[in-house]
């Protein structure tokens, strides 16, 4: 083993079942525990370029709506960041749909972020690929500028009071591609050519939408009706996802199909697929179908909206509380699994096998440094120590020295 515990058995048989997070009591995230919802408006987020005719050099306050559960004294709260839908050229963060998720949710405990984003108005009159790449793109990077806003308040003056190890992103149909593509679109050689030139000169993936030097990484994704163009960009070990959809969707795609909104002929991924992918790759997914149905219908039926939030809520309580992290089917053909995740110091990884003794953990902060980590190998299981590193994510590998890996995964520290 590379580094021991100082630690008794006894005292892992006591302390493991008690480290999952003291806020997950079985009613908070779960249960309306709060009656009251506190709701703080245009706050600015940043400010991004918005060129338009009479000003090519004119740029937009990006503002957001901050909805928080009143009376509550939890230092470290979880957040839901929400995008709203309009097929890119029209909506706002007062969305009714966006303003009934933000207060349900903040009535369980969380804390909500509505957001408005750049417009792409010209859509309707010019629908051309790019345009239609560029909408994406800019929604995308002001929900990303937004992320990082709150990740700049929490090393400053903490005035929302977020944990940042548990920030959500999610959004009804535009909205929710451009949360899908916050997460699944993070690397430049996926970015298609013909936007390539537009997204460097508006400072990459990240953009310029403000908060810069602030991390944008988030530990969830929440779909409602939306999609990604290319499923390839979702890789092992990416963020999960909880997606609802319905499969006679006319608007955005429920599989694999072209999108046509605005007279726009992309092709599209939508949740169907997107349920495939995470199957393949073994990512912890829920995907719930509105059979029959078409575009967006918990918009417009309170029933469904009830569906909506149930599936929303008790997905997010996994992953906020009890999630564990799975790996996909590795060299070996087997995975293993991580809890608890996110932690507040001890973890413990389980293994379907005993581990050979030349397996070692490499551990990576969120910048790829490598970082040391203490553990212990105990047949089967590895324990994990991470009381002497920083709150954040980390991502972790077993291999062993003639570099089989053994399992890879994320770990979140608060």
């Amino acid at each position: 083993m590379k580094k021991a515990l100082i630690i008794s058995m006894i005292s892992l048989v006591l302390i493991l079942p008690t480290l999952h997070a003291q806020d997950c009591d079985g009613q908070r995230y779960l249960e309306p525990i709060f009656g009251d919802v506190e709701v703080e408006y245009g706050i600015s987020y940043g400010e991004a370029p918005q060129p338009n005719f009479l000003n090519p050099n004119a740029t937009q306050e990006l503002t957001l709506d901050f909805y928080e559960p009143e009376g509550d004294t939890l230092s470290a709260r979880p957040l839901i960041i929400w995008a709203f839908g309009g097929s890119f050229v029209f909506g706002s963060s007062l969305s009714p749909d966006l303003v009934d998720l933000s207060t349900r949710f903040s009535e369980l405990g969380y804390v909500n972020a509505s957001i408005n984003y750049r417009l792409s108005t010209d859509l309707i009159w010019d629908n051309e690929t790019l345009n239609a790449y560029s909408a994406v793109k800019k929604a995308m990077q002001d929900m990303k500028a937004s992320v990082r806003f709150f990740y700049k308040d929490a090393q400053g003056d903490n005035e929302f009071r977020v944990d940042t190890t548990r920030i959500y992103v999610g959004g009804v149909s535009a909205g929710a591609i451009a949360a899908v593509h916050l997460a699944y679109l993070d690397d430049l050689s996926e970015v298609p050519d013909i936007i390539l030139d537009d997204i460097l000169n508006e400072g990459g993936l990240e953009g310029q939408s403000g908060n810069p030097g602030y991390s944008s990484d988030v530990q969830a994704v929440i779909n409602l009706s939306g999609g990604i163009l290319d499923t390839a960009w979702i890789q092992p070990f990416d963020e999960p996802i909880v997606s609802l959809h319905g499969n006679e969707d006319g608007t955005v795609p429920y599989g694999d199909e072209m999108i046509t909104t605005l007279g726009v002929n992309l092709p599209f991924n939508g949740s169907a697929t997107i349920a495939e992918r995470m199957d393949e790759l073994q990512i912890n997914h829920s995907f719930y179908t509105f059979w029959g149905e078409g575009h967006t219908p918990f918009v417009f039926d309170g029933d469904y909206m009830d569906t909506t939030f149930w599936q929303v809520r008790d997905f997010l309580y996994d992953v906020n509380c009890t999630a564990s992290s799975y790996a996909g089917t590795l060299e070996n053909g087997l995975s293993g699994k991580l809890f608890p995740n996110p932690s507040l110091g001890l973890s413990e990884i389980q293994y379907p096998i005993t581990l050979p003794n030349d397996v070692l953990l490499l551990g990576y902060d969120i910048s790829g440094r490598e970082v040391s980590i203490d553990y212990e190998i105990m047949g089967s299981s590895i324990i994990l120590d991470g009381n002497g590193l920083a709150q954040g994510v980390y991502f972790l590998e077993l291999r062993n020295e003639q570099g089989i890996r053994y399992w890879q995964g994320k770990w979140m520290l608060r």
